[in-house]
């Protein structure tokens, strides 16, 4: 009664409902839409954009507006017009207005002058660079740089993300295979259990027999429950990464069983040469190179011109004026402080290019590695195909064998652990081949 109700429980917990079928290449296409490395690989690049835009914006002429406008408690500016004629080198040039001068004397009138109590003023003003030490011109460049390096990250990322993707769904399916080579160890085990039971009734063996095939179970529900709690943890974790709730089993394609497969391609056909890594830090010695002419652009003669146009409203009355204007700034100091920014870009670049040829050897090592974890996979992937075939012709040997009293329960049992650990072998084998191929595949994108 124990044993048919452990059965029962074990069936139940392999036989939990489902959704719809996921596809790998519809979690891949969910992975780029909804996954948070994507989205901000994505802001990444608006945000260069954004950055490229208003560099541009230094193209333009540069627009001012000002207003002033004042009330004074006292005038601000007061004068004596007697005292005036106490210049005799005036007087010679402003005899006419001594004149005038000496009739408000005489006549008793107000002989001080009281001017501005209130007054306001509005100037507008555009200045247009026309040489700037190249700092506009490299100022784009180098905002540009940043639109290329951002979508090569961007790239990165997403490569980087479907690959993780596709490992952990096949991590998910190879233990969804592995639940049902549990199921199917089960069916045998309950196989065995008849035959023995069949068999000890008959005095053919002791009970003992049918002590190890419980022992067996015990063992066989150990590793069904482990499964369990490996596909709810693998299965959540791929739906972080597609963007799903996850609410109940995942229900995906089975790991595709391969036919037998041959890699056309040596190690020296294979090219990584366009890697975004590489390509990155191709772009990192541009944007040192450019930021090293920005710095030297500082300390050149920056020449605009420009025109200011105002109003004016002091004395009752508008007046209004027009000047145009250049204006040439010439640094004179900075000098010594210039010349270390340029050693500095200068080792910047050395550094960069130094990293440039470390990781072109890296990748090296990288295709290689690569190319041997494939055709390991497509050997080992072989080999437990092969094994799994024999483990099953044992198997099926050893019940014959048992039902004809010629083996052990001990040996039957033995048969049926050997053929269970080769499935598992097998479907391991099998996503091992589907990930090493994804990985060759990433790194070799022109030649495969």
């Amino acid at each position: 009664m124990k044993r048919l109700l452990l059965s029962a429980a074990i069936i139940c917990a392999l036989a939990i409902p489902v959704q719809a079928q996921l596809t790998l290449d519809s979690c891949l296409s969910m992975a780029k839409q909804h996954n948070c490395s994507i989205k901000t690989s994505e802001l990444d690049i608006a945000i260069a954009e954004e950055v490229k835009k208003q560099v541009l914006w230094k193209y333009f002429p540069q627009v001012s507006i000002s207003g002033m406008a004042l009330a004074s408690a006292r005038p601000l500016i007061r004068m004596d017009v007697t005292k005036l004629g106490n210049n005799t080198e005036s007087r010679e040039f402003l005899s006419d207005v001594f004149t005038i001068v000496d009739s408000i004397s005489n006549g008793g009138l107000r002989s001080d002058i009281e001017l501005i109590n209130w007054g306001m003023s509005a100037n507008v003003m555009a200045i247009q660079p026309i040489y700037w030490g190249g700092m506009i011109v490299n100022g784009n460049k180098l905002a540009q740089l940043g639109i290329d390096a951002a979508k090569l990250q961007s790239a990165v990322a997403e490569r980087d993300l479907l690959q993780q993707v596709e490992d952990t769904y096949w991590l998910v399916a190879g233990l969804q295979d592995k639940r049902a080579t549990v199921k199917q160890a089960i069916q045998l085990l309950d196989t065995i259990t008849e035959v023995a039971e069949t068999a000890f009734q008959a005095g053919v063996v002791t009970k003992n027999d049918l002590l190890k095939v419980n022992l067996k179970r015990n063992e066989v529900a150990t590793k069904a429950l482990q499964l369990e709690n490996g596909i709810h943890l693998a299965s959540r974790a791929l739906c972080q990464l597609v963007g799903l709730d996850y609410t109940s089993e995942l229900n995906l394609q089975p790991v595709p069983i391969e036919d037998e497969i041959t890699l056309n391609l040596t190690l020296e056909d294979v090219d990584a040469s366009d890697r975004p890594e590489k390509e990155l830090l191709e772009l990192n010695i541009k944007a040192e190179e450019l930021r090293k002419k920005i710095t030297i652009g500082e300390s050149l003669p920056h020449l605009a011109i420009g025109a200011v146009g105002g109003v004016t409203n002091y004395f009752d009355k508008y007046n209004w004026n027009v000047v145009g204007l250049v204006r040439l700034t010439v640094p004179l100091t900075g000098w010594g402080e210039t010349a270390h920014k340029i050693k500095e870009h200068n080792l910047r670049i050395e550094k960069a290019k130094q990293m440039r040829t470390d990781l072109t050897q890296k990748m090296s090592l990288q295709n290689e590695q690569a190319y041997n974890m494939l055709t390991e996979s497509i050997q080992l992937m072989l080999e437990h195909e092969s094994a799994e075939q024999m483990a099953q012709d044992n198997y099926d040997i050893s019940f014959m064998n048992y039902e004809a009293g010629i083996c052990t329960m001990s040996e039957l049992l033995e048969s049926q652990t050997l053929l269970l650990t080769a499935k598992n072998n097998y479907t391991d084998a099998c996503i091992n081949y589907r990930s090493a191929l994804r990985r060759f595949n990433d790194i070799n994108k022109k030649t495969h």
